[in-house]
């Protein structure tokens, strides 16, 4: 099995992916026989040692290695990081394939219903693609969050954002797909609460629109909501090519809270 068959599996899996998708081989020989498969959210420095570690020569991960979405093709790609992040993928022998547009629009098993089923949500009652909407026991939105509060505590985050009125009744909760998570699109969908992640929320947009508004908001850190649909990719992995090693490399909440 070589790292491009991976990739090409894997592509596979969306008959309407776009021609142009961040999902290839980002850095590495794309005809590599793979040893072993490292999966990771983002691939830091620190995650492409692990993978070395590990013996694993590929490496699947979600996110850009190089500071950009299109990686090598946007803009930084000869900063001095991307040039000395390269010269560590080469020494660690690892090739890195993307796996992003796949596993955010995947039914069933990619980031919004892997993210649903950490939350323990249930079944979707409602959505489209990177977008689904729940019904929960009718509560209040501050007591929601409570909840989920201890479910992100696991990964790294046991406080969360939130904007609007607390004290709203709620009985509908809409998730998005890390990004593709605007809360105004959930609340279209019939939300009454809404989750959306760190890299998409405006203060001065939604944070306004929900402060005058009271429609609840919650917002998670990038990596917390996206992390389970890791754990469901590397799981697929292993069932899909059992013969071969499948390492999970997890990670979490990607800043620290500092404060006394």
């Amino acid at each position: 099995m070589k790292a491009i068959e991976i990739n090409q599996h894997l592509n596979a899996l969306i008959p309407d992916l776009n021609e142009k998708t961040v999902d290839r081989v980002i850095y590495g020989n794309p005809e590599v026989e793979v040893q072993g498969i490292a999966v990771a959210w983002m691939p830091y420095r620190d995650t492409v040692l692990r993978a070395g570690e590990l013996s694993a020569n590929v490496m699947v991960t979600h996110e850009p290695t190089f500071y950009d979405h299109w990686d090598l093709d946007g803009k930084l790609a000869n900063v001095t990081e991307s040039i000395a992040k390269r010269e560590l993928i080469e020494d660690e022998h690892i090739t890195i394939i993307r796996c992003h547009d796949v596993w955010d629009a995947l039914p069933d098993i990619g980031i919004p219903f892997a993210w649903g089923d950490f939350l323990e949500l249930g079944p979707p009652v409602g959505g489209e693609r990177f977008y689904n909407v729940y019904e929960v026991p009718t509560c209040s939105a501050r007591e929601f969050t409570l909840q989920m509060s201890e479910k992100t505590r696991q990964l790294g985050q046991p406080t969360l954002g939130f904007y609007g009125d607390p004290d709203r009744q709620i009985q509908r909760v809409g998730l998005g797909t890390g990004c593709i998570s605007n809360p105004f699109t959930l609340y279209e969908m019939g939300a009454d609460l809404a989750i959306s992640v760190d890299d998409v929320v405006r203060a001065w947009v939604a944070g306004e629109w929900c402060h005058d508004t009271g429609n609840p908001l919650v917002v998670v850190n990038h990596c917390v909501a996206e992390e389970p649909g890791m754990v469901t990719l590397a799981n697929y992995l292993q069932k899909t090519f059992s013969d071969l090693p499948i390492h999970h490399i997890p990670q979490e909440c990607t800043y620290q809270s500092i404060g006394n």
